[in-house]
C-alpha cells in the first residue's frame, strides 16, 4: 500500500468517526440544564455568606466532574468547550458575559448590600447557559459535517 492510499485510508476513518460523533453528540436536555446550573450557581454564589460560597463552589466543581464522567459514559469521550473550531464563537462570548454577570452579581451583593439582584442574575444566568448550550451543540454538530 502506497503513502497516499494509507493517507486517504486514514482521512477516510477520521470522517467516519466524525459522523459517528455527530450522530451521538446530541445531549440530553439534563445536560443542557446541568451545564447551566453550574453557571448559575456561580453568578448567584456572591448573594451567600462566604462560607456557604465555598460549599457552592464546592458543589459546582462536583457536577463538573459528574458531567464529565457522565459524557465519557454516554458518548465515550467528553468534548471540551474550549475546543478548536467554530464552537469557540459560542464559548468565548458566552464566557465573557457570564463573567460580566458574576463581577455585577459580586458588585450588588457585596458593595450595594442587594442579594436579590445576585439571585436574578444567576436566574438569567441559568436561561443564558441553557442556549448557549444548546447553540454549541448546533455549532459542534454542524462543524462535524453532520
Amino acid at each position: 500500500m502506497t503513502v497516499e492510499e494509507q493517507a486517504r485510508l486514514a482521512l477516510a476513518a477520521k470522517g467516519t468517526a466524525e459522523a459517528n460523533l455527530a450522530r451521538i453528540a446530541h445531549c440530553p436536555p439534563w445536560r443542557h440544564a446541568a451545564f447551566a446550573a453550574t453557571m448559575a450557581v456561580i453568578v448567584a454564589s456572591p448573594a451567600v455568606a462566604l462560607p456557604l460560597r465555598f460549599a457552592l463552589l464546592a458543589l459546582v466543581f462536583g457536577a463538573i466532574i459528574a458531567i464529565v464522567q457522565s459524557d465519557k459514559r454516554r458518548l465515550g469521550v467528553f468534548i471540551n468547550g474550549y475546543r478548536r473550531g467554530k464552537t469557540r464563537w459560542v464559548t468565548f462570548p458566552m464566557l465573557a458575559l457570564v463573567l460580566t454577570l458574576y463581577a455585577a452579581s459580586f458588585y450588588f451583593a457585596t458593595d450595594r448590600g442587594q442579594p436579590e439582584i445576585s439571585l436574578a442574575l444567576g436566574v438569567a444566568t441559568f436561561g443564558i447557559g441553557y442556549l448557549c448550550s444548546v447553540l454549541w451543540q448546533k455549532v459542534f454538530v454542524r462543524e462535524l459535517g453532520a
